[in-house]
């Protein structure tokens, strides 16, 4: 029952980061494109719905997978016995596969050469900057507990 209870709770909070960090990217993106009418999505994409107001609870949705996916992809960093090097592969591997198929779903992205090497490149550079920085933090953590455990 407990870890039943924890993984309901992983599987909202991952959905509710997932939902906001993509709402906050479709409202900066209606902003940069200087629409006076907030689009949820990509037009390839909302042009699949009757409405705004469907398109907006698809992309929800959409939203809500996204979090819940890369909340618990970040899971392979728990396995103890695998290497770093093992664990940052397997990671960028799944997560460029599982964003591949969301965003080609999504509409983010089309399967054309160019736009698909963009986004490609785009993945990359994000990974590599949160990846660089998470573990500089864990570095940075480690070398505390370090020094306290030295000074005792």
């Amino acid at each position: 029952m407990k870890n039943t209870k924890r993984f309901i709770n992983y599987l909202f909070n991952f959905a509710v980061r997932g939902i906001f960090i993509g709402l906050m990217i479709s409202i900066f993106c209606s902003y940069a494109s200087h629409s006076s009418v907030y689009v949820p999505s990509s037009p390839s994409f909302t042009t699949k719905f009757s409405d705004l107001l469907n398109a907006f609870s698809a992309s929800i949705i959409l939203w809500a997978v996204t979090g819940v996916f890369f909340g618990f992809g970040s899971f392979i960093f728990t396995i103890n016995q695998w290497s770093l090097l093992k664990k940052t592969v397997i990671n960028f591997f799944t997560y460029y596969f599982g964003f591949v198929f969301l965003a080609l779903l999504a509409g983010w992205v089309s399967l054309n050469l160019v736009n698909f090497t963009k986004f490609t490149v785009i993945f990359v550079i994000i990974y590599l900057i949160c990846w660089y920085y998470n573990y500089h933090k864990i570095a940075k953590e480690i070398a505390s507990i370090n020094h306290k455990i030295k000074t005792k």
